[in-house]
Order: structure tokens, then sequence, then C-alpha cells
């Protein structure tokens, strides 16, 4: 699921930054209020020691950027973009609608996010004489697709776990969050899905070479 948060300040001198709203600090306390309600609801799941997952599932910004101007200035906007990485025992759904939630709470009353201990006593996203108030907008790059869980009791499964420790000597398969579009539905659709890499994991950053078995049941 890829997603895209502008956070919304006010211009101003920052030598005055009580008359303003700092749109990048206003991003990056949006961002971590998000991050910790999302962990607390999606935590790592019981199937995931099963299945041998690199990572839980994650939900983290991957770009930022903000309002061009002087380094004098509290920057009006701040866009981060960032991605979530789900285990394939949630639903992106449930997600979604979770981090619309979250937006939803802050829009409600930016203040709760305010961090005086990390910005400073001057640094608010509530502007009371002004009738303002700090603001997010949240859209959605991709909305994501459901994630794929082999079936390790399938025939497919044994047959190709067999193959490699026959062949290589040994067998290890471990998940990681990355992404295979259509795979999810071929298994919803009835067939056996597995997956096998036989790359070098140091290249698993920029290379994948995957072999697809599809078993109809």
């Amino acid at each position: 699921i890829q997603w895209k948060i502008k956070a919304i300040g006010k211009l101003f001198h920052s030598g005055l930054p009580h008359k303003g709203m700092n749109a990048i600090e206003l991003a990056m306390d949006s961002v971590n209020y998000i991050q910790s309600k999302f962990y607390a609801d999606f935590p790592k799941h019981a199937m995931e020691d099963k299945y041998n997952f690199a990572t839980q599932s994650t939900l983290k910004p991957t770009q930022i950027s903000c309002t061009p101007g002087s380094l004098n200035q509290l920057p009006p906007e701040c866009t981060v973009q960032g991605d979530v990485r789900l285990a394939p025992f949630y639903d992106v759904a449930d997600v979604r609608a979770a981090i619309q939630r979250y937006v939803d709470e802050i829009n409600a009353n930016p203040s709760i996010i305010e961090s005086p201990q990390f910005h400073g006593p001057h640094s608010k996203y509530t502007l009371p004489d002004d009738g303002r108030l700090g603001k997010l907008e949240l859209s959605w790059v991709s909305e994501g697709e459901n994630g794929i869980a082999c079936k390790l009791d399938s025939p497919g499964y044994r047959a190709i776990l067999e193959a490699t420790q026959h062949i290589i000597g040994n067998a290890k398969p471990f998940s990681i969050g990355g992404s295979l579009p259509l795979i999810r539905e071929l298994q919803e659709h009835g067939f056996d899905v597995q997956i096998s890499g036989y790359g070098f994991s140091s290249r698993y950053a920029t290379r994948f070479y995957f072999t697809f078995a599809f078993f109809l049941i």
C-alpha cells in the first residue's frame, strides 16, 4: 500500500514561530502518531513465526518534500510519502480504514500530536487567535493488494522443498514483505501457488530470481 500525506500549516517568519505552523514538524509528528497506532493495531501476527518472516508488517515514510522558501520561513506545506508492507494474515482494506481513522483523529484535534519536549513550547498546530488548525490530507498512491502465504502442507510445497534439499543440500524457506501482483488472486481461484527463489541473498534489495510453480487443486 503506497500512501501520501500532505501536512498543511501556516507560513510565517521563523523569528515568530508562535504565529505560524511548521508543516515539517506537523508532518513528522503526524507520521510518528500514525506509526505508533499502526504497530499497536497490526502487531506481529502469530502465524509469522511459522512462515519465518524476516520482518513484521511495516508502515514507514520513504520520501518527503516541502514548499520551497527561505531558511527563515516556516514552511506552509510538507508532503510525506511511504508504504505499508503487510503480512498476508491481515487485510489491506482494514489497514487503509485504520490509517484514515488516524488521520481523522489528528484533523479533529491537532494538539494531540504536539511535542513541546522535542520542538519547544512555541511549536503549535492550533492557532486559536486565527481560528486555524493544522490539517492533513491523505491520499493513496496505490491501494495495495493482499499478500500471499503459500500452503505449507501442499504437495507442491513438499515437492519443491525436497527437490531443493536434494540438489542444493539444504533448504531454509523464509518470507519477506515484497510484492507480487496477482499471485494472491491465483491462490484464491484454486491454484496451489509456490514461490521459490535461487538468487544471492545479498542482492535481494535490487534483483530477484523467482521460479513459480502452479498446481491446480
